[in-house]
C-alpha cells in the first residue's frame, strides 16, 4: 500500500511540475510587485514590512545595519512561505529607523517534495525609511473609514501643510474582507499615504472583520500578541492599539453563527490588564476603531485605560468629527477622527505632539477646515 501511495504521489507531482514548467514563461512575464511595501508597527519594538506580488512566491527584505548585511525572509518555522502573494517580514525597529531597505520576491510556480519550479525575481528600488529622530514635534496623520474611496481621502490629506511622521489607519479602510484582493487594497492605501518611508499603525475595523479573509489577514501583521492589538512607541508617544471587534453581537445574522468576538475581546482585555504604565512616555494615546469602550462584549475598558494613563482616545466608526472630555465618565479626552461622510465626502485628521500638548486639525476633501483643538496635558 505504501509503495502504491508513493508511486501515485510521484506521478501527481510529476504532472504538476510539467504543467508548471510549461506555464513558467507566461507567468514570468506577468510576475511583478503589484502593491508596494509599507512598514507597519507590530508591537514590542518591531516592524512588519508588507507588500504583494501578482503571483505567489518568496519574499525577503535586505538592508545594512552597523556594517552587517541582512536578508530577512518571509518564513514560518524555518520554511520560506511560497504559497501566498502577500509577503510580510518582521524586523527590529532599530534596524530600519533612518535606514534604507529593499524588498525582493521570486515567483514559485510549484513546490513539491524534493522539487520546486522557480520563476522570475523582482526587487524594489531602495527605500529610505524615516523613524523617530528626536524632532521637537511629531505629526500623525489619521485616516479611518476610507471604505474603498481613497481619492477624496487624498484630497483632504493634501490640505495639511506639514508632512506626517507616521500614519494611523484606524479601520474600515475596506468594506469587507472576503479575499486576498481586498487585503491588497489596504496595502494600496497604506502605501499611498506612507510611501513605505514612514511607519503605519493599523487597527482593524468592524468591516475588515467581515469575510473569510479577515481572520487570515491578522497573521500577516505578525504582532507579538497574535491578535490585532499591540503597543508601540514613536519617540515620546506611546500608542495602545486595540481591536474593538464588531458593532453587533456574535449572534447577529450578519455572521451566520461563525464568529466568537466575545472570547477574542476577553483575551484582549486580559492582555490590556497585563500592561503597566509606560512612565517614560510623554503622551499616551489609545487608538481603536469603535470608540464605545464602556462595553466591549461585556468588558469595560475605561478603568484599564485610565490606569495606563491614557491622555487621548482616537476613535473612528462614526464617520464624523467630535472631541470631548469625560465622555460617559472616561477621565480622558476622546475624539472621533472623521473618515468618509454620508455624502461620500471625507475628513482627515492631523495630530501634532509637542511642547506638552496635543493639537488636532481636521480638513475635508473640499479643503474646508472642519475642526481645530489643542489639549494641554494635565490642564483639564
Amino acid at each position: 500500500m505504501y509503495v502504491l501511495d508513493m508511486a501515485f504521489n510521484v506521478i501527481v507531482s510529476a504532472v504538476i511540475v510539467i504543467q508548471s514548467v510549461f506555464a513558467l514563461p507566461f507567468n514570468s512575464l506577468i510576475f511583478r510587485i503589484d502593491e508596494k511595501a509599507s512598514v507597519f508597527e507590530s508591537g514590542d519594538g518591531m516592524y512588519t514590512v508588507i507588500w504583494s506580488t501578482s503571483l505567489p512566491g518568496t519574499g525577503y527584505v535586505s538592508y545594512n545595519y552597523e556594517g552587517t548585511e541582512y536578508k530577512v525572509w518571509d518564513e514560518e518555522n524555518a520554511a520560506y512561505r511560497t504559497e501566498d502573494s502577500v509577503h510580510s517580514v518582521r524586523i527590529p525597529k532599530e534596524h530600519l529607523d533612518n535606514n534604507t531597505y529593499t524588498y525582493t520576491s521570486q515567483h514559485i510556480a510549484t513546490r513539491r517534495a524534493y522539487v520546486a519550479v522557480k520563476g522570475r525575481t523582482v526587487s524594489s528600488e531602495p527605500v529610505r525609511f524615516k523613524g523617530y529622530s528626536g524632532q521637537d514635534e511629531i505629526h500623525a496623520l489619521v485616516i479611518s473609514d476610507i471604505h474603498e474611496n481613497p481619492d477624496n481621502a487624498e484630497k483632504a490629506v493634501s490640505c495639511f501643510d506639514v508632512d506626517p511622521d507616521l500614519i494611523i489607519m484606524n479601520g474600515d479602510e475596506v468594506s469587507y474582507m472576503t479575499s486576498e484582493r481586498k487585503f491588497k487594497q489596504v496595502l494600496d492605501f497604506a502605501h499611498r499615504f506612507s510611501g513605505g518611508s514612514i511607519p503605519v499603525l493599523y487597527t482593524r475595523g468592524n468591516h475588515e472583520n467581515r469575510g473569510e479573509y479577515g481572520s487570515d489577514a491578522v497573521d500577516i501583521f505578525k504582532t507579538t500578541t497574535g491578535g490585532m492589538y499591540y503597543t508601540c512607541n514613536y519617540g515620546p508617544v506611546q500608542f495602545i492599539c486595540l481591536d474593538s471587534g464588531e458593532d453587533k453581537k456574535d449572534s447577529d445574522w450578519t455572521y451566520s453563527g461563525l464568529v466568537d468576538y466575545s472570547a477574542y475581546v476577553a483575551r484582549e482585555t486580559e492582555w490590556m490588564r497585563s500592561l503597566t504604565p509606560d512612565e517614560s512616555a510623554g503622551y499616551k494615546i489609545c487608538v481603536t476603531h469603535i470608540p464605545n469602550i464602556q462595553n466591549r462584549y461585556g468588558n469595560d475598558w475605561v478603568e484599564i485605560l485610565d490606569n495606563l494613563g491614557v491622555d487621548l482616545l482616537v476613535g473612528g466608526h462614526k464617520h464624523r468629527i467630535n472631541f470631548e472630555y469625560n465622555k460617559d465618565g472616561a477621565p480622558f479626552y476622546q475624539m472621533l477622527d472623521g473618515g468618509k461622510s454620508r455624502d461620500d465626502g471625507y475628513i482627515a485628521t492631523m495630530l501634532t505632539f509637542g511642547g506638552g500638548q496635543i493639537s488636532v486639525l481636521c480638513y475635508d476633501n473640499e479643503k474646508t477646515m472642519r475642526g481645530e483643538f489643542t489639549y494641554i496635558l494635565n490642564e483639564e
